[in-house]
């Protein structure tokens, strides 16, 4: 179980069950090099996984450092491709540790609890973290002692296909994801205080405090954690010095399910914490609620049709325009615009449908 706004912290079952690992004894002095461990949820990633372990495996002192990959039984070639990274970078500590319930915030609790590290990067599979993103996450965090820190995700497509490359344009656009300004290209300041980040660094110390990840939520458990950080006084800080590049679903069909997710999983997170609500997560459930509602009332009131034309040639002549101004310069610029509209309506109607699918479900 995880506190609401109103409780305290209880610890979750997997951190009340773990053994607590032996910390690396070190000194307590602020020079002192502090051990890093790097949690990552695995599960069929023999695609990523190993470009991934390259980009971690110099980030850090390698004496007071590991890598933690809590993988769902994969049923591909993930662990395969684990084990030749390890026989060819025998020097990094890598652990494998298993996860029958195959869902992230499990693996995240399993992977945290056996941590050696006193300080926790959560990193991801299906994510490449710049060269120096954990060095400068530590950096960050020991200069300022804030409560999270992250880097900006820069969204790559998963494949290559036009598709792909819409699908990537898109989910890292403010028309597509709002003002999630981890995944935004562009930021004002190096730092600046968010609500959210998704690859994060922290210290195990809070983790046990806040009674770690909602294993209740099989997705969003990152923003709940941020936020219950925000709640109890921390700060959740954003630094653009790093990156790590993310790979975007490749198709429409997975995209939409990956959104479908978010959205029933959203719904959730805000009957849990109302105050985390933010105008983006409201935006695209009520463009949905009004296609419902102008549909339903057309049958009795012939203005509302107009209305629901009015709102959804504003919508595309929007998504049209915005997916010109993307388009222009690359390749494949014109497929591109003409493309991309169904992909912003691809998102916004799959987590507009699940967030109140979600509602109801959450509910009963």
């Amino acid at each position: 179980m995880i506190p609401s706004e109103k409780s305290g912290a209880t610890v979750t079952p997997a951190l009340a069950s773990a053994q607590e690992p032996k910390a690396i004894d070190l000194k307590t002095s602020k020079d002192r090099v502090e051990s890093v461990s790097v949690v990552i949820p695995c599960y069929n990633e023999e695609r990523f996984i190993g470009k991934a372990l390259e980009n971690l495996a110099n980030q850090y002192d390698k004496d007071h450092y590991e890598i933690v990959v809590v993988d769902g039984l994969s049923e591909d070639r993930t662990r395969e491709v684990i084990a030749q990274f390890t026989q060819a970078r025998p020097e990094v500590v890598v652990r494998i540790l298993d996860n029958p319930a195959r869902n992230i915030p499990t693996a995240l609790n399993i992977g945290v609890a056996a941590a050696r590290g006193e300080i926790i990067a959560r990193m991801d599979a299906h994510a490449v973290p710049s060269l120096g993103y954990v060095r400068r996450c530590v950096e960050v965090l020991r200069e300022n002692e804030r409560g999270v820190v992250g880097m900006p995700c820069h969204v790559r497509p998963g494949a290559d296909t036009l598709i792909a490359r819409a699908v990537a344009i898109a989910v890292s656009h403010p028309f597509g994801i709002g003002d999630a300004k981890y995944r935004l290209q562009e930021g004002k300041t190096e730092q600046e205080s968010v609500d959210t980040v998704a690859f994060s660094c922290f210290r195990k110390q809070l983790w046990k405090e806040l009674g770690g990840f909602n294993e209740e939520l099989l997705t969003n458990e990152d923003y709940d954690f941020n936020y219950r950080v925000r709640l109890r006084g921390g700060t959740v800080l954003l630094d653009r010095v790093e990156h790590c590049d993310y790979f975007a679903r490749a198709t429409l069909g997975s995209l939409a399910g990956q959104y479908f997710r978010y959205g029933q999983w959203k719904a959730r997170m805000l009957m849990l914490h109302p105050r985390s609500i933010r105008w983006r997560h409201l935006v695209a459930p009520m463009f949905v609620a009004s296609i419902v509602l102008l549909a339903l009332m057309g049958a009795f009131w012939s203005p509302a049709w107009w209305l629901l034309g009015l709102e959804l040639v504003t919508y595309f002549t929007l998504a049209f325009v915005l997916s010109w101004q993307r388009g222009q310069g690359v390749i494949d610029g014109l497929l591109l615009t003409l493309i991309m509209p169904l992909v912003f309506l691809t998102i916004h109607s799959s987590w507009g449908i699940s967030f109140f699918l979600g509602l109801v479900r959450h509910s009963l």
